[in-house]
């Protein structure tokens, strides 16, 4: 065995030669990806073959004095991603052997090439705290594109006198010419043979299927490096363990990358050297950037302002496969809405790519792997209806790529090909994955995925897809009022459910209630006792039904409901009878409909083209819209004082008020961290609402003008609704949320 040097120019081993003065490793005379830490922890372990390097000369090799990072798990990280490089494994290891608590040794045999004279040495190390901005742009530190095809070894030039020989003279029977032939012939065939059932045998390789990490923590928004061996993903609960991570598959523990639990949204920078993520604020978010291995995140791109319009933020953002731009959703001044901007990471400079009409919103961009076109979602009003659509990279014309009109959740993911494009839908109930081309078809489910599936990723390498798998449980508490101010005893379980379930609603003689739930697979109204008992399905839709709201009869329930691009007001009598749909503002979002209190009248929120929500009401049953708002508002609701309270928007933190007749418009309370119009509900001397962060109950006195803190939740909880003799407030609370990462291997 020859002992290798600091100087050594090329070490070859098995089938591989790691060439420091390139700083690459190649098998087969093929350049392999290797991140430049692991590249130098394998150089460090090169040049002392049979010996052990302890883990503190590995560190110092690494990392400066100042860098801040957990160095044993920064080590852990490079060596399995050595290992996986190598296909070598731990417990029975062909080349790096571990030497438990103290280091590692290299173990197989190592052949050393002598320097040459223009040989250099291993690059120093450097921090690895920056941004992918601040790493060096030598093309000899840059790793190769692994969706690009590596160059062949060239072949030997033959000498010049070699040249000059004059080509042998051709002197075997021509019988041996034949059957060199036929040899070569059958030899053919039998490759085509081979190769064609190798080919029906992938084809036919059933999927597998196994956790990425197999903890009891609730982790989601998987993404792969480019090499398809780590992924990144976001850990969310327990609270004291949140941030951004990343694993080796089939390795050791997760390194933990940031410890904040506003951090979501990982992406792989091009290279595979650092992963960038959203840190959400409050007054909107900013995207950072944090060496693959750990260190200080740095600012890729500043924060922008939330878009209170609508339901939910979409933080999704991509990486271009170039690594020269970002492309985000940002709310473009001239439309005042948010559209897809491309961000030029050399000069900060943005251009926007899409332009959505009318009430039309763009959010998820994610670049194709040709770096030919963004895909992306567009959101009509409030964001209950979205598509997947597609744009060039160059701007032009967008192409509508699918016809969902429901709420999509989170990312979209190419396929490596750049053909086709997985999301996640609950177009047949249940969320699930699907794939429909990029060019425009229908959609196709994806084999093997299953049901309760978010957040797909799909690796350029590996034939491998991501996805999280959820699970939920949601409650009604009950809890008992002695006034206003004061509770009596802890909030007791009223109903329960594995769906989603929320908005109650009480009949005026407080017998029963009428709620929103999914547990048929599909958002539907349905009713129950006040008690929780005879839980029952009143529509059958299919579709999106929700914000349903008792007239004061007791004979009808209001609620809406999206029967293609546009929510639309609907009545059902509780009796039984299908749905009727109550015209309001034709071709405009109508919904979060209420009764007046002489059940004459329908109050909703409405937006139709550019213009903002604002409160209607409608004659009931003769029709007819009179606008009561001017400066926006949504989720009204009449009090007995002849006013109609009602959010601001969507995620506002302001409740106001106007006279049911309409009148000057007056704010009533601003409450911090309130953000959603779900969250309160009006009392006869004041609103209830939940605010910080879901968990603690208050009330706002309308005499006093003072907020007074009733109860802390256990979990996180919306939807206050006040029984009509104020004794019962009912809440909708989030028990359980698990989300764990899988893993689908053999997909294609």
């Amino acid at each position: 065995m020859n002992s290798g040097s600091p100087q050594s120019s090329r070490i070859r081993f098995g089938p591989f030669e790691l060439d420091r003065a390139n700083v690459e490793l190649r098998k087969g005379g093929m350049p392999v990806k290797l991140q430049p830490q692991p590249f130098r922890v394998l150089s460090l372990l090169l040049e002392r073959p049979g010996q052990m390097v302890g883990r503190e000369e590995i560190r110092h090799a690494l990392w400066n004095s100042e860098t801040f990072v957990d160095f044993d798990r920064g080590i852990n990280f490079c060596v399995n991603q050595i290992r996986a490089v190598l296909s070598d494994n731990a417990e029975n290891p062909r080349y790096i052997e571990t030497v438990p608590r103290h280091g590692y040794r290299f173990i197989a045999a190592v052949n050393v090439e002598a320097p040459s004279a223009s040989a250099s040495p291993l690059p120093a190390a450097h921090s690895t705290g920056g941004s992918l901005l601040d790493i060096p742009d030598s093309e000899s530190r840059k790793p190769s594109d692994p969706r690009l095809p590596h160059r062949p070894p060239e072949l030997p030039v033959a000498s010049d006198s070699a040249q000059s020989k004059p080509p042998p003279v051709e002197t075997r029977p021509r019988w041996r010419r034949w059957t060199a032939a036929t040899a070569l012939f059958l030899a053919l065939v039998a490759v085509i043979f081979i190769y064609s059932r190798s080919r029906g045998a992938a084809r036919t390789t059933a999927v597998e299927i196994v956790p990425l990490t197999g903890t009891d923590e609730s982790e989601n928004e998987p993404a792969f490096s480019p090499d398809g061996n780590h992924v990144a993903f976001r850990l969310f609960e327990p609270a004291d363990r949140a941030g951004i991570y990343i694993t080796v598959i089939g390795g050791e523990k997760p390194l933990r990358l940031t410890a904040d639990s506003n951090d979501c949204c990982p992406v792989w920078s091009p290279d595979g050297r650092a992963v960038a993520f959203v840190r959400i604020e409050q007054d909107g978010y900013t995207i950072y950037t944090v060496s693959a291995l750990g260190g200080t995140p740095k600012v890729l791109y500043s924060k922008q302002s939330y878009f209170p319009q609508h339901i939910r933020m979409q933080l999704a953002f991509s990486w271009s496969p170039d690594g020269a731009a970002l492309a985000v959703s940002r709310v473009s001044p001239p439309l005042g809405r948010p559209a897809i901007m491309l961000i030029a990471l050399q000069d900060g400079s943005s251009r926007p790519i899409t332009f959505p009409p009318g009430d039309c919103s763009d959010w998820n961009p994610a670049f194709s792997p040709d770096g030919k076109s963004v895909a992306f979602l567009r959101s009509i009003g409030t964001g209950l209806a979205e598509d997947i659509y597609t744009v060039p990279v160059t701007g032009g014309a967008v192409k509508r790529i699918t016809v969902e009109s429901r709420p999509l959740e989170g990312i979209l993911a190419w396929t490596p090909d750049s053909r086709e494009i997985v999301f996640s839908s609950p177009r047949s109930g249940a969320w699930s994955l699907w794939r429909v081309p990029a060019s425009g078809g229908n959609p196709q489910r994806v084999e093997g995925a299953g049901t309760s599936a978010l957040y797909p990723a799909i690796a350029l390498n590996g034939q491998r897809l991501a996805y999280t798998t959820f699970s939920e449980k949601r409650s009604f508490r009950r809890i008992n009022l002695i006034d206003s101010k004061h509770v009596s005893g802890a909030p007791q379980t009223l109903l329960a459910s594995k769906a989603g379930m929320g908005l109650p609603s009480f009949s005026p003689d407080g017998s029963r209630l009428a709620f929103e739930s999914a547990q048929s697979g599909y958002n539907e109204i349905w009713t129950a006792a006040s008690d929780g008992s005879s839980p029952t399905q009143l529509t059958f839709l299919k579709g999106e039904s929700g914000t349903p709201h008792w007239s004061y009869d007791g004979r009808l329930i209001a609620f809406d409901y999206r029967p293609a691009d546009q929510s639309e007001i609907f009545v059902v009598d509780v009796s039984g009878g299908p749905p009727r749909k109550f015209t309001t503002n034709p071709g405009a979002n109508n919904f979060t409909p209420a009764w007046s209190r002489d059940g004459h009248w329908i109050y909703f929120a409405s937006s139709h083209g550019q213009e903002s929500l604002q409160v209607w009401k409608a004659h009931y049953p003769d029709g007819g819209t009179i606008q009561l708002t001017q400066h926006g508002g949504m989720f009204p609701l009449e009090g007995a004082d002849g006013y109609l309270y009602y959010s601001k928007s969507v995620q506002s933190d302001e409740i106001w008020k106007i006279p049911v007749d309409g009148g000057p418009e007056s704010l009533v309370v601003k409450v911090p961290d309130l953000n959603c119009f779900c969250a309160w509900t009006l009392a006869p001397r004041g609103v209830y609402f939940i605010a910080s962060d879901r968990h603690r109950l208050s009330f706002y006195d309308f005499s006093d003008r003072t907020i007074s803190e009733l109860s802390r939740l256990e979990k996180h909880a919306v939807n206050p609704a006040l029984s009509p003799d104020g004794k019962l407030l009912i809440v909708s609370q989030l028990d359980e949320n698990d989300q764990t990462i899988m893993l689908l291997n053999h997909f294609r």
